[in-house]
């Protein structure tokens, strides 16, 4: 595309979501850490997440806290996704699913520059970031709900020249 051409404004991928979810697998002080660390990596306050059932080898219990999880969206999604790509700026073409959203995972929290506290421990995390383009509306609007048209869906190859050209990621064939 030249520099006079301009780009169709309705084919411009946006970041709808990024999710920043940590397991724990159990309640109580782990769990309480877990929380505080998360609300100090990405500043907002985190949800608690529920065992949907008894799972007795692991000792978890149906209803029993045993995660935190929280959603950014729009400039924070955008700051947060920076922050992980200077950390890993490597994905692999199987973290993305038909639609061009992806997930990745980052081992140990002290990655974004936290210091160590052997009282807190090393907690990893898994990161989902949803993508979207003007229009989308459509599919989650309460009235006249339509679906959404093949054209107007993002795609895997679109969104790795989305993820090259706006944050400099990496990407690799096939997982090793």
């Amino acid at each position: 595309m030249t520099d006079t051409e301009q780009e169709n404004p309705m084919r411009r991928i946006e970041i709808d979501k990024v999710v920043i979810n940590m397991g724990v697998g159990e309640s109580g002080e782990k769990l309480a850490k877990a929380e505080k660390l998360l609300t100090a990596i990405t500043g907002q306050q985190p949800i608690k997440r529920i065992a949907k059932r008894t799972i007795q080898p692991f000792n978890v219990k149906k209803h029993e806290a045993i995660g935190v999880k929280v959603t950014l969206r729009g400039d924070r999604a955008q700051e947060f996704l920076k922050r992980c790509f200077t950390i890993q700026n490597t994905l692999y073409k199987s973290q993305f699913d038909t639609f061009g959203n992806f997930s990745f995972g980052i081992a140990e929290h002290t990655d974004f520059g936290m210091r160590y506290d052997p009282n807190v421990g090393i907690f990893g995390m898994d990161i989902c970031v949803s993508l979207k383009r003007p229009g989308y509306r459509i599919k989650d609007r309460k009235l006249q709900k339509r679906k959404l048209p093949l054209k107007q869906r993002t795609t895997p190859e679109e969104v790795f020249t989305f993820l090259e050209r706006e944050y400099g990621v990496e990407l690799i064939g096939e997982e090793e």
